[in-house]
């Protein structure tokens, strides 16, 4: 049995990203010994509440102690922790939730990664079903189904059948929800049936978006879009934009599951850029040898 202290400890450490103040104090320590990070990682304090926290985080949650610990100590590498997401709360038990990632390789390739419907679940993480149930001229209609692990073994599972609208030239102004965080009843009902807008500076030559919406499923709403424009370094990159608007049921409070939520797309968003820029490094491979 835990006692109280120890186990509101694991449960505020749960609650990230809030950093802990021993943390910050070990953190200054460093800067004086840039070893001593690494060092304290493993045994951040002689504390036994502290030792238990820090044992609890690094068991249930790996993916967030991992990336505080390289972002400490310099040694972050491209992934997950190179993806923000910005988190807006909206009415009604519900979350717009926006991310970008640069891509290495030019917007039709990264199109093309996005709209293999059938091939989706070979690079994105945490797809234990991907089922393409039709196809349209200008989108598909997909079953999903998602898992997690979470703590003591249990598995967050989410399944849902998505609409998927392919708009080349990107998405039209009139069905896009440019929220300007205005909490109206008025724009809360208008909010309900528009996809949230990415946010993405001015266009530079073309966009593509990748539009989704809820059929059925586990949530009351899903949709967004995905939005590949030009990236910072040219025609060979893409800056690859998303924005999601998500409803739990309503008996699920929404802070249970946002923080899953946010892991996913930071997830997400990695998985396809490493898969794109994988296709377009194969491609120019292939280009070279025909052209020996």
């Amino acid at each position: 049995m835990l006692d109280l202290k120890a186990t509101n400890a694991i449960s505020a450490c749960a609650r990230g990203p809030r950093t802990p103040s021993y943390l910050f104090e070990q953190l200054s320590s460093s800067e004086q010994n840039p070893h001593r990070t690494r060092l304290l990682s493993h045994r951040p304090s002689n504390n036994p509440v502290r030792s238990l926290c820090w044992k609890a985080r690094k068991r249930y949650l790996p993916g967030r102690t991992t990336a505080f610990w390289n972002a400490a100590s310099g040694n972050g590498a491209s992934g997950a922790q190179s993806v923000d997401v910005t988190v807006e709360r909206a009415a009604r038990n519900s979350r717009r939730l926006y991310a970008a990632v640069q891509i290495a390789a030019p917007i039709d390739v990264v199109w093309g990664a996005l709209t293999d419907y059938e091939g989706l679940g070979n690079f994105i993480p945490g797809l234990t079903e991907n089922r393409c149930l039709s196809r349209k001229a200008q989108g598909a209609t997909l079953l999903q189904v998602g898992e997690q692990d979470v703590a003591f073994g249990a598995k967050f599972r989410a399944r849902v059948v998505l609409d998927i609208q392919e708009h080349g030239a990107g998405t039209p102004q009139r069905l896009c929800s440019n929220h300007d965080g205005s909490r109206s009843s008025g724009s809360a009902m208008v909010e309900e049936w528009l996809y949230p807008l990415p946010r993405a500076p001015p266009c530079v030559g073309p966009c593509k978006d990748v539009c989704f919406s809820l059929v059925e499923g586990d949530f009351q709403a899903f949709r967004g879009i995905w939005r590949m424009q030009q990236g910072s370094q040219g025609p060979n990159s893409c800056r690859l934009s998303y924005a999601l608007f998500v409803r739990p049921q309503v008996w699920l409070p929404i802070r249970l599951i946002q923080n899953r939520v946010e892991n996913e797309i930071k997830n997400n968003l990695t998985a396809v850029q490493r898969h794109s820029e994988a296709l377009h490094r194969q491609k120019g491979g292939v280009r070279g040898a025909k052209q020996l």
